[in-house]
C-alpha cells in the first residue's frame, strides 16, 4: 500500500463542518488522508487521532506533526466565519390577486 501524505487545515470554520468529537479529545483541525476526511484530536495522551463519526484511528505523530507544520508556514487555515456578519431584514411583499369576473359567466 502506498503512503498517503497527511493534509491538515487548522481553524474554526472547517471543524464545524463536522460532526462535534468526544469531550474528553482537544479539536485541531481537520486532517485529510488521500480521499479521507475527519477532525484532527488529540486525546489525553497526547495521541493524535483521526476522528470520522463514532471511529477514532490513531496517526504517526511524526507525519501530524510534520502536516501541522506545513499548515502552519503556509497559512493553511479555514476562514474565520466566528464573527457575526450583519445581515438585512427579510423583505415581504404582499401581493393582492387579482380575479377576472367574466359578465357573460355571472348573467343568468
Amino acid at each position: 500500500m502506498q503512503h498517503v501524505p497527511l493534509k491538515v487545515v487548522l481553524g474554526s470554520s472547517s471543524i464545524r463542518a463536522f460532526v462535534a468529537a468526544p469531550k474528553h479529545l482537544k479539536v485541531v483541525g481537520v486532517v485529510r488522508m488521500g480521499q479521507e476526511f475527519g477532525l484532527l484530536a488529540m486525546n489525553e495522551a497526547g495521541t493524535y487521532l483521526r476522528v470520522n463519526g463514532s471511529q477514532n484511528e490513531e496517526l504517526d505523530p511524526h507525519a501530524v506533526q510534520r502536516a501541522l507544520q506545513i499548515a502552519r508556514l503556509s497559512g493553511h487555515q479555514g476562514e474565520d466565519h466566528s464573527q457575526t456578519v450583519p445581515t438585512c431584514a427579510p423583505t415581504v411583499a404582499v401581493r393582492k390577486r387579482r380575479r377576472v369576473i367574466d359578465p357573460l359567466l355571472t348573467a343568468h
